[in-house]
Order: C-alpha cells, then sequence, then structure tokens
C-alpha cells in the first residue's frame, strides 16, 4: 500500500506545481521558437507608437489640402502655384528622422508622383513611381489605413509610412514618408534589448521556480519521511499527531487493531526479530487494503486502520476485518526452528460522522478494543452506546423534534430595589405531566451531534420569545464547544438585531480552547452580545477563564453564595471576586439569592444582581411577573 509515491499522492499540490512548472518551459520554448514573429509584430509596435504624432498632424495637413482644393490632383497637377504652396505645407512633416515626403497620385492602377517636398532627389510630377515594397501600397489600399514597412534594400532608409488620402470617398493617392537610417537603428536597438532581458527574465524567473518549487518539495519530503517507519513503511504516530485537523476522519471507517501478547514474541525472540514479524503482518494486511485506506502505527504493537467509506458499506467494512483477523490467525510465523501463530484484536467504529474530532474517535475504539481483549481477544468489537442509553436517547431525539423541548425563566434582578434585569432560560423537555430537567438530558447529548443541535433548538426558541415581546431580555447557556461551532454562531449573526437583548452564558467545561473562544467572544462581542461566565466557582472553574475571555458579567456558584454566611472562606471568596470585578469593568451576578440576609452582604460588597427562590423561581413565558404588569 505504501510506496515511495505516498508522499506524492498524499501532497497532490505537487503535481500541479510541478505540472504548471512544465507547462512554462513547454511555453518559453515556443516563445523562443516564434521569437521572429514576436520580434516582427513588437518592432512593428514600436514604430506605430513613433509615428503616432507624425500621422496626426499629417492628417490635420492633408485634410486642410483637400477642403481647399475639392479636385486636389487635376488642380495640383494643372498649377505650380498650387503645387509649391502644397509641398511647401507638407515640408513641415520633414525632420531630423524623416528624409524626405512626398504625394502619390493613382492612375490606371499605376503610382505617379504629384507633390514632392524632399530635399534632395524629388521625383517630378508626372513621374512613375516603382515602390519597392508594393505589397505596403495594397495593403494600405485595401484596408484604407497606414502602413509601415521596413526598407529591405535601401541603406539610407529604415523604413517608410504610407498613407492612403481620400476625397469623396474614393483613395486618390498617398502620402509617403520615409524615415531614415538612424530612427530605425535606436528601435532596433531598444528591441534587442527589449528581446534580450525578455528573455534573461523567462529563464532567471524558471530558474527560481525551480529552485523555489525543489526546496519546497524536499523540505516537504523530509518531513514526510518522518512519519513513515522505515522498517515496515507504514505510516507513524507522528503523521497522527501532526495531522489531527487534516485528517477528514469522518470519510474513513476506523479501527484500532493490536497484537495479542505481543510482548512474549519480543521477550522470547528479541526485537529484532519481532520487528521483522510486524514487517510480515503488515505486509499481510495490506493486501487486503485498497490504494485510499491507510493504515498508521499507532504503538509498537498496535495499528489504526483507516478504511475509506467511498465503495464500502458497514457490511463489508465488518467483513474486511474479520478477514483480517482470519488472515493473522490462520497464518504461520518462523523465527529461527520455531514456528507460530498469533492473533489480533480489534476495535472498531463504524459512525465516525457523528463524532466531533478525530481524537474521539480513537478513544471510541479504544473502548472498543478493550471490549474485544475483556471478551477473550481474537475478536472484533464495535463501540457502540448501550441499550438502555441508545434507546434513552432517540426517546429525547424524538421529544426534541416534536417541540416537546421548552424554556423556562428565572429572574436575574438587581439587588439594591429588586427591579427585573433579565431571565435566564432554563431548558426543559416537557413529557406529558412531566417536566424533563438538564441534568437528565444533557449527560445523554454529550459528545454526539445531538448536543449542537439542541443547542440551536434552544436558541431558536428563545428568539420567537425575544421576536414577540420587545421587553423581554433573556440569558442563553451554551457550553464551549458551542461557542466554536460555526452554525451556531451563524445562527445568533442571523438574529443580530436582538443581540442587545440576548446575553450569552457560557458552561463550565473540563477543557476549553480558549484561542478560538475567545475569537468566538469578540466576534459576537461586535455584533453586540454579552457574554458571561456561568457557574463561577464550581466544578471546573478557574481563574484562566477570567484571564483569557473578554467576558461582561460573572456569575458567581449558588454553592458558594448559600455558605457565605456561615463559611468565613466562602464569604472571603466572593469579597475577593467583587472586589477583582468592579476593578476590570465585570458586573457580577449572585446565584441561590434565599434570604435577605445573603442579599444584604452581597450588596456590602458591591455586587449589583442575583437571582434565586428568594426573588422567584423559574417559570414558564406565560406566567413571567412583566407579563402581569
Amino acid at each position: 500500500m505504501y510506496n515511495k509515491f505516498i508522499f506524492f499522492r498524499n501532497n497532490k499540490i505537487y503535481y500541479y506545481l510541478i505540472g504548471a512548472y512544465i507547462l512554462l518551459i513547454v511555453l518559453g520554448a515556443y516563445f523562443y521558437k516564434n521569437m521572429g514573429n514576436y520580434e516582427e509584430r513588437l518592432k512593428n509596435l514600436l514604430l506605430s507608437q513613433t509615428i503616432s504624432s507624425i500621422d496626426n498632424a499629417s492628417n490635420n495637413i492633408i485634410n486642410r489640402m483637400l477642403t481647399k482644393y475639392p479636385d486636389f490632383v487635376t488642380q495640383n497637377f494643372n498649377s505650380s502655384k498650387i503645387r509649391r504652396a502644397n509641398e511647401y505645407k507638407i515640408s513641415d512633416l520633414l525632420s531630423d528622422d524623416i528624409s524626405s515626403v512626398y504625394i502619390l497620385y493613382i492612375n490606371d492602377g499605376k503610382l505617379f508622383y504629384l507633390l514632392d517636398a524632399s530635399p534632395k532627389e524629388r521625383g517630378e510630377l508626372g513621374e512613375r513611381f516603382e515602390p519597392v515594397q508594393k505589397k505596403a501600397f495594397v495593403e494600405a489600399k485595401k484596408s484604407r489605413e497606414t502602413k509601415i514597412f521596413i526598407q529591405p534594400t535601401i541603406n539610407e532608409l529604415g523604413f517608410t509610412l504610407v498613407k492612403p488620402i481620400f476625397q469623396n470617398s474614393k483613395i486618390i493617392g498617398f502620402l509617403v514618408l520615409d524615415y531614415k537610417e538612424g530612427s530605425l537603428a535606436t528601435l532596433s536597438s531598444l528591441l534587442n534589448v527589449s528581446v534580450e532581458n525578455l528573455i534573461y527574465a523567462i529563464l532567471v524567473s524558471l530558474f527560481i521556480l525551480f529552485i523555489l518549487i525543489s526546496y519546497m518539495i524536499r523540505t516537504q519530503y523530509i518531513k514526510y519521511t518522518m512519519y513513515v517507519n522505515p522498517l515496515t513503511n507504514t505510516l507513524n504516530r507522528v503523521y497522527l499527531t501532526d495531522n489531527y485537523e487534516k485528517i477528514d476522519f469522518k470519510s474513513y471507517y476506523i479501527a484500532l487493531a493490536d497484537v495479542d501478547f505481543f510482548k512474549r514474541v519480543n521477550t522470547l525472540y528479541g526485537h529484532k526479530n519481532g520487528d521483522k514479524i510486524l514487517i510480515s503482518l503488515i505486509n499481510r494486511i495490506n493486501i487486503l487494503f485498497r490504494t485510499e485506506d491507510m493504515l498508521i502505527q499507532y504503538g509498537g504493537e498496535e495499528f489504526l486502520l483507516f478504511i475509506h467509506k467511498k465503495g464500502m458499506e458497514e457490511d463489508g467494512f465488518r467483513n474486511l476485518l474479520e478477514n483480517i483477523r482470519v488472515l493473522i490467525e490462520s497464518t504461520n510465523f518462523s523465527i529461527k526452528y520455531d514456528r507460530f501463530s498469533i492473533t489480533i484484536s480489534i476495535g472498531a467504529l463504524l459512525q465516525t460522522e457523528l463524532e466531533k474530532s478525530l481524537q474521539e474517535v480513537i478513544y471510541k475504539t479504544d473502548r472498543a478494543l478493550y471490549k474485544s481483549k475483556h471478551n477473550g481477544r481474537n475478536c472484533v468489537s464495535y463501540f457502540d452506546l448501550s441499550q438502555p442509553e441508545r434507546l434513552y436517547r432517540e426517546q429525547l431525539k424524538e421529544m426534541i423534534e416534536s417541540d416537546k423541548l421548552v424554556c423556562y425563566y428565572q429572574p436575574i434582578k438587581r439587588l439594591d430595589d429588586s427591579s427585573l434585569h433579565h431571565y435566564e432560560a432554563l431548558l426543559r423537555i416537557e413529557d406529558g405531566d412531566n417536566l424533563i430537567f438538564p441534568d437528565k438530558i444533557l449527560p445523554a447529548l454529550e459528545d454526539s451531534y445531538l448536543y449542537s443541535y439542541l443547542t440551536k433548538r434552544v436558541i431558536e426558541y428563545n428568539i420567537k420569545i425575544l421576536q414577540k415581546d420587545s421587553f423581554i431580555r433573556i440569558s442563553i447557556n451554551l457550553s464551549a464547544d458551542d461557542l466554536v461551532n460555526d452554525s451556531i454562531l451563524s445562527l445568533l449573526s442571523k438574529h443580530s438585531d436582538l443581540s442587545n437583548r440576548i446575553y450569552i452564558e457560557i458552561l463550565e467545561t473540563k477543557s476549553i480552547d480558549y484561542i478560538r473562544v475567545e475569537e468566538s467572544i469578540q466576534r459576537l462581542k461586535l455584533l453586540g452580545f454579552k457574554i458571561c461566565i456561568d457557574d463561577f466557582g464550581s466544578g471546573y472553574s478557574n481563574l484562566t477563564h477570567l484571564l483569557n475571555l473578554s467576558i461582561d458579567y460573572l456569575k458567581l456558584d449558588g454553592s458558594i453564595i448559600r455558605e457565605i454566611l456561615h463559611d468565613r472562606r466562602a464569604y472571603s471568596i466572593v469579597k475577593t471576586f467583587a472586589l477583582f470585578s468592579k476593578e476590570n469593568n465585570i458586573d457580577i451576578i449572585a446565584e441561590f439569592v434565599e434570604n435577605q440576609e445573603i442579599v444584604d452582604v452581597l450588596k456590602g460588597f458591591g455586587i449589583e444582581f442575583g437571582q434565586g427562590w428568594y426573588f422567584e423561581k423559574a417559570l414558564p413565558y406565560h406566567q413571567l411577573e412583566h407579563l402581569k404588569s
């Protein structure tokens, strides 16, 4: 399965880079081969730019003459006075670069001199003109546009401009300007320098690109070789560690295989012979793998099997794992004169698409592997919820989808006058006459896609309340994982018009990716949402939250608040946090406020808000206090 091309197979961008580089070389060779044509076109382009000003000036002179003399050819032919006046006019076109200027007329398809303002070697009136480049005159007549041609035979001349003259929409002749050889030499020199510079630039660019592409490929290949075990030619754990976020694990069925009692082999025959057995074992497994499948050496004798779901159904995956187990069991391995067989135990996960991270997938395959070992080894086990857990989760899913989800609302009030500040939305599920509380809901849905689905349903439920009640302000509980969930952030952003009445309470979790959570908090705060840390002082709470997260409110856990009248340490903790929050512009909300004595102590600390049964229990929306007033 793994060979010397595995690097390129897994880094296809380098195929494209090499292909693009080859294409550039081919284009460069084509350009060089057709340099003459391009040089000629470029030279004509430069000539066109050079004569643009003189072309415009000649237009003005000719237009004035044609306007003054309706029968231009005949009048100039019959009157020497008119001819001298017009020759004087066109002589204005002479310059250091132009050696001669003259006008030819057409008679019976042939060209004859009509006017000539050249300083020397003038053509006589009616004298036949034989062009060196007849093609230029034919093209100028046919296209009715100015043409330029380089003089190939006349040493003194560089190039010639041929301009058709129209009168009454008919071509009656041509204005001809001969440029000196020096003007073309300057242009040719400039052109040669430009072409040479262009060639050098292309060659240097191709060389630099070659160096860069070679360096990139070499650097990445060296890094990639660190990922491959040279003994087994399989990817190792370093690859897995560096690519946890890049591997599209949801596209694979994943299994963890362990060679049973392999330490005995190493003990009896030594690690060198043990490595030979592993190489032989891996080669046998690879026979059953496809090119899109992966085998990663997770530990000494543990292997992660990534079996791509493309073209593989669940039954096919189950059969593959069983075939691998049987193949290894039926193989006789030999070391020196000893022949023996070995077995493997396998733990697998089918529904990887439901997991949030590759770490969670590996954790669950490891649990399934433990099950295989517990069942006597040499078997395949699959991670699955227990039957009661699965049934309960399905029941919750059905109740959530059938709109049995509701929220009860407990008020957060100002301690000084008991006025309402906002409500906290508390999750409930109505199952007939029974209410199911969060402690019976959230743990059952943890580590599944249903958890984020539930969060979105809670947000949507409260958005409807906010949209129909312009008075109410609500806090909604989100986990740290919810705050880095793009679909949840998008839902909140979509309803940012309600942000001044929505408070986000961050629930405590075992671990928080502070960088990503803080990015989400800043995004939400820009939209106008207020952020609060919930249940601070309990569970996994720590001061790191305060140091890493930009919050507006800090909600102190009720287990501390209810003890401040009896426990000196609780009293000191609350007092300390009150001082800290005041100095950092953070408002404190105290939970479990149960009597007036607690209210008085909290007010003495400068704490502004409280929540608890002393004020009111959580109630459904239609029973809320503010609706009665």
